[in-house]
């Protein structure tokens, strides 16, 4: 699975002497025809489009038009927005249908009761809340409207974590998310996000078998030992074969 990204550090870097609009008729003219012949060839496969809709980036009508394109292509909306402003993300991500949107750190009650209808979901990452010092995303409200929140670790250079279980702790301390919560949101809301619920996210008969294995009384152990999840992890398990064995595990 690919997404293309267009953002500053990604498909389009508009500091290569292209204004915001320069950059987005680029992106629509010349780039999404040329990703859609590549798509049609089979030499390039891309399931989602993604737009840093955010000040001195893509503003909200760009953002709009581009994500339109990729839509009109067949392509999931699947973009960044409402992180460091109100840019009014969560809103047009529901008016064209979107996937899912990330950060939403700056998100409004409008916007996430329109969220809540379209059943967009809320990609949260507690850790980029974390690092930059910023207001945590409002998952209690979001949950209690009945958005399909989902987590990631946002990995990335500015907000450097790909563990999991520390940012399953970190959604449960700084967004009051309950351990139940957080284990769905990071496994089959997680799927939702990426249109891949119906085969990942879950262990049930037909899905892909993915899974760990901890060696823990109870699984909450893997959200509560902050930082020490690594010891507890026993197997990792991907398409049903073991792909990781620590044998160094401790027998609690």
């Amino acid at each position: 699975m690919q997404t293309l990204a267009v953002v500053e550090n990604g498909s389009v870097l508009i500091g290569q002497g292209k204004t915001m609009e320069e950059a987005t008729q680029d992106i629509v003219a010349v780039q999404l025809p040329k990703i859609k012949t590549q798509i049609a060839s089979g030499e390039l496969q891309v399931d989602n489009i993604d737009v840093f809709c955010e000040k001195g980036v893509f503003d909200l009508n760009s953002t709009r038009c581009i994500l339109k394109a990729g839509k009109d292509m067949g392509l999931n909306i699947n973009f960044h927005g409402d992180e460091l402003h109100p840019m009014n993300s969560a809103h047009l991500g529901s008016e064209l249908g979107a996937l899912a949107i990330s950060h939403l750190e700056e998100v409004t009650d409008d916007g996430i009761a329109a969220m809540a209808k379209a059943k967009t979901s809320a990609v949260l990452l507690p850790t980029t809340a974390y690092i930059l010092r910023l207001t945590p995303p409002r998952a209690r409200d979001m949950l209690d409207a009945g958005v399909i929140v989902a987590l990631g670790s946002d990995f990335n250079p500015n907000a450097y974590c790909c563990s999991m279980p520390m940012v399953m702790h970190l959604a449960c301390v700084l967004m009051k998310m309950s351990m139940p919560e957080a284990l769905a949101a990071s496994t089959i809301n997680a799927a939702y996000a990426l249109n891949r619920s119906h085969t990942h996210g879950s262990l049930e008969i037909g899905k892909q078998g993915d899974l760990v294995i901890i060696n823990a009384p109870r699984w909450e152990h893997l959200v509560y030992q902050f930082g020490g999840h690594q010891e507890l992890i026993q197997y990792v398990i991907i398409k049903g074969e073991v792909v990781y064995e620590n044998d160094k595990v401790l027998n609690l």
